[in-house]
């Protein structure tokens, strides 16, 4: 593990001699510094966790009873579950080398529980500093506390998954009698807590205005003890787990109390290792197969083998025979990525929008359930074409791959680059259509008369145009969706433009959780295309105002709602005039595109 680690930071540093490594890396860094972590940081200190606790410690009790009641419930129905793998977090290298090596099969599967404790250590440290306040004490106490809390509970995981996978190769009739031993204790367990809970239940008080005294007071620990005993038995090992962490948000509780909270943790950490190392379960097969899944994970092959045979007859629209090779094209980089026909998802889409329109028209929504659907359809009416070139890969940063192939296919360059633009900004626009249907369904409950929440589109205002509330609502959308395409298609040519350019700086393939390096040059090509987008929405800004000044301010002429089309269409435009014009570049920078001497620089030190 050590020498892994190494060899890691070691070819770190040895990418940082590359620029486009080394600039990706300094502007990660420095957003997750000036963006991310100092403003926590700058909030923990004002207001650290342990002193915003001290206004509510007398909520402490009860809540430690509530999470230990909960832990309990969850361990319950999780051991309840007959499902399980013995697999463990090792990769099919790692087990080519260990398992024929001389290691004693406690020491691999040590091995395996040690290699977790990376991902464990890292959560705990995220946590702990956005948690402490900056107070070093606090900041240590805390990673401790949750650190025991998560390993004890990975180590849990994995025991009960290994005892699962155990009984399976057991004789029927003693796994069997395993199994039936521990759902008949779970069940007398809670058999005999009922009684308990019952008491518990009935004293908890009705919801009114001043509920959180009696509510403290019926789930105190002082009251579960005294009506529910053997309910505060059953709640000690789980109390004892998280001990530690409710020791913490004391900020008077001494340090000799700390330490004797940890100590019935740790011995259950020292406990459930021990089981888990010496499990006699078979593990190699379920990992082996484990781990091949993870290495495939993602893979378009996989995803086939893993769709069901109706699945894989299903395409986004038929392909015939013969055609065009843009339309073959486009047809393929959606399989990338939606396999559910078009047509009749449309058709099903606007169907099940105008219904929604009709009914809830008449019956009306939730106030809150209108905020909500308004929400939800405005951000993605507005994020959804900005998103296409970045949320979708099925383009030219998927096949530039296999570029060796898509050489030898007949067809022009800038058609070529047409027909990988096309699949991301139609995916897109799908979505964004979408989010219109959801808009119009909020708006039209928006004015109904049982709706008393704000609404999407003024009475006075479409009195005003000349329409209906109804009317100015369709075609407001009416106006938005064509633009938004228009948004779409410019975002994924500018993607596409960016991969043609420099595509030893550009993430091939399907995104990956990537190093700071690679959010970096996230950041940067994302804010490079929040200006061209800017610059490219520009000139239909331009002509919409010149519109609007020339008709209202000059000629005095109203605006009449069947303009609002009209004026979206202006804006248009100079979107696709542009979107055209970067189409032809796309296919000049194809053409000069050499993939050897993009290797040879990558590979070439600075």
């Amino acid at each position: 593990m050590w020498r892994s680690l190494l060899g890691r930071v070691t070819g770190w540093l040895r990418l940082m001699k590359q620029p486009k490594y080394l600039v990706g890396t300094l502007a990660g860094v420095a957003w997750m510094g000036m963006f991310a972590l100092r403003p926590v940081l700058r909030a923990n200190r004002a207001a650290a966790l342990g002193n915003r606790v001290e206004d509510v410690m007398e909520w402490l009790p009860t809540l430690e009873m509530t999470a230990a009641l909960a832990l309990l419930v969850c361990l319950s129905l999780w051991w309840l579950w007959p499902f399980g793998k013995a697999s463990l977090e090792l990769t099919e290298t790692e087990l080519h080398l260990l398992l024929p090596a001389p290691v004693r099969r406690r020491h691999l599967i040590q091995y395996a529980m040690l290699r977790n404790q990376w991902g464990v250590l890292v959560g705990c440290f995220m946590i702990s500093l956005f948690s402490s306040g900056g107070a070093p004490t606090v900041f240590a106490w805390r990673f401790f506390s949750v650190w025991v809390f998560l390993t004890l509970w990975h180590l849990h995981s994995r025991g009960r998954g290994l005892w699962v996978a155990r009984l399976q190769e057991l004789p029927a009739a003693v796994a069997w009698r395993r199994r039936a031993t521990v759902v008949a204790g779970i069940a007398l367990m809670w058999i005999l807590l009922a009684p308990g809970i019952a008491s518990i239940v009935t004293s908890l008080p009705g919801l009114s205005a001043d509920i959180a005294p009696a509510l403290r007071d019926a789930l105190s620990p002082d009251r579960i003890r005294g009506e529910a005993p053997l309910l505060a038995l059953a709640l000690t090992p789980t109390r004892w787990v998280l001990g530690p962490f409710f020791a913490a948000l004391a900020p008077d509780t001494p340090l000799a109390a700390r330490l004797a909270s940890a100590g019935w943790p740790l011995l259950l950490l020292i406990a459930h290792n021990e089981w888990v190392v010496r499990s006699q379960t078979r593990f190699e097969e379920a990992t082996l197969e484990r781990s091949r899944q993870q290495a495939t994970q993602g893979d378009a092959a996989s995803r086939f083998r893993k769709a069901r045979q109706r699945q894989r007859q299903t395409a986004p629209f038929a392909l015939r025979p013969m055609g065009r090779p843009e339309t073959a094209i486009i047809w393929k980089n959606l399989m990338l990525a939606h396999r559910t026909p078009l047509v009749p998802a449309i058709g099903a889409g606007t169907a099940a929008v105008a219904i929604s329109a009709v009914v809830v028209a008449f019956t009306g929504l939730p106030d809150w359930l209108i905020a909500i659907m308004t929400v939800a359809g405005a951000m993605g009416l507005g994020v959804t074409p900005l998103m296409a070139g970045h949320q979708w890969r099925n383009d030219l940063r998927t096949d530039l791959l296999r570029i060796d192939v898509i050489r030898t296919w007949p067809i022009a360059s800038w058609q070529l680059f047409v027909a990988q633009v096309a699949p991301p900004a139609i995916i897109a626009s799908l979505y964004a259509a979408g989010a219109a249907g959801l808009l119009l369904i909020a708006g039209v409950a928006a004015g109904t008369p049982s709706a008393t929440g704000s609404v999407l589109v003024r009475p006075d205002l479409a009195a005003s145009l000349g329409v209906s509330h109804v009317g100015l609502l369709l075609l407001g959308l009416a106006t938005m969706v064509p633009l938004v395409a228009a948004i779409a298609a410019l975002s994924a040519t500018l993607q596409n433009l960016l991969a043609l350019l420099w595509p030893s700086w550009i993430q091939l393939g399907r995104r990956r959780a990537g190093s700071a390096a690679h959010m970096g040059q996230g950041m940067l090509t994302g804010l490079g295309l929040v200006l061209a987008l800017a610059v490219g929405l520009l000139p239909g800004a331009l002509l919409v105002g010149a519109w609007l000044f020339l008709q209202v301010g000059v000629a005095e002429l109203p605006l009449m709602a069947w303009e609002l089309p009209l004026l979206g269409l202006t804006a248009v435009i100079p979107l696709v005039v542009i979107v055209g014009v970067l189409t032809r570049f796309g296919g000049v920078l194809w053409d000069q595109l050499d993939p050897s001497a993009e290797l040879l620089s990558a590979g070439r030190p600075s």
